[in-house]
């Protein structure tokens, strides 16, 4: 019967000759058993994933080992550790479930009563400081303070690891968050598109003519658009990074 239980959990057998009496309670530590002296020899069996330490110990005297045939390694190392994976299994579920949520919300507006009035907005909507991120995918929250304040003409919601960060340009009148159509004002090829409230008509990489509508229905200073200049002087290509809006 031992013989089928050492197969399966493996097993190391050791024999060291003139290993001191003293020393034998070292051995403790690794699950020793089987424990015999034959001669000068002492005789005994470690678990496999003890069996490197124990070289280690008896690394000074006349010793070789013999290792049971063992089909099992990688379960008998699992069983060996089994804590030991189910607390890092538990941890890293863990990890996984914390990274998921935010934790912290920051609005950084230049005006104090903009973001007392901000947070209170927010917590309002239920946005506290423990959500999960995908209710926070779920709310156009920029859009929705640029629409609930008339002082907040952009604003740029973000999530940096488990803070919500909510960055807030202020206007100086009403008459900056009146909506408007963006019309191109060269021709060009469009590099970079930023746009926080409207509806976006042109990509990355669209080639533009002067007077094409590029954003629809539009608070101006919620919109950045970049490009380069293309077909200019009839034939020849002149590039040159403005913006052109």
């Amino acid at each position: 019967m031992s013989r089928i239980k050492n197969f399966f959990t493996g097993q190391v057998t050791f024999s060291v000759t003139d290993f001191p009496v003293a020393a034998l309670n070292r051995l403790r530590q690794y699950g020793v058993g089987n424990l015999r002296q034959v001669a000068n020899n002492f005789i005994f069996t470690v678990p496999l994933v003890h069996a490197a330490a124990v070289k280690k110990l008896v690394a000074n005297f006349d010793w070789h080992s013999q290792e049971n045939a063992n089909l099992f390694r990688g379960v008998n190392y699992l069983l060996n550790h089994f804590m030991l994976c189910i607390m890092v299994l538990l941890g890293f579920s863990a990890f996984l479930v914390l990274d998921m949520g935010i934790y912290r919300v920051q609005v950084n507006a230049p005006d104090a009563a903009v973001t007392t009035a901000v947070y209170d907005h927010l917590q309002a909507l239920g946005v506290k400081q423990f959500i999960w991120k995908k209710q926070v995918a779920t709310l156009d929250l920029a859009n929705d303070l640029i629409i609930t304040f008339p002082n907040i003409a952009h604003a740029h919601v973000r999530v940096a690891g488990n803070t919500l960060v909510v960055d807030l340009a202020t206007a100086a009148n009403h008459q900056k968050k009146q909506k408007t159509d963006l019309y191109a004002k060269y021709d060009a090829v469009i590099k970079d598109v930023v746009a926080y409230s409207g509806q976006v008509l042109v990509g990355v990489g669209d080639v533009v003519h002067k007077g094409d509508l590029l954003v629809q229905d539009t608070y101006i200073d919620s919109v950045a658009i970049t490009g380069e200049v293309a077909f200019v002087n009839d034939d020849q290509v002149v590039r040159l990074s403005i913006a052109i809006i």
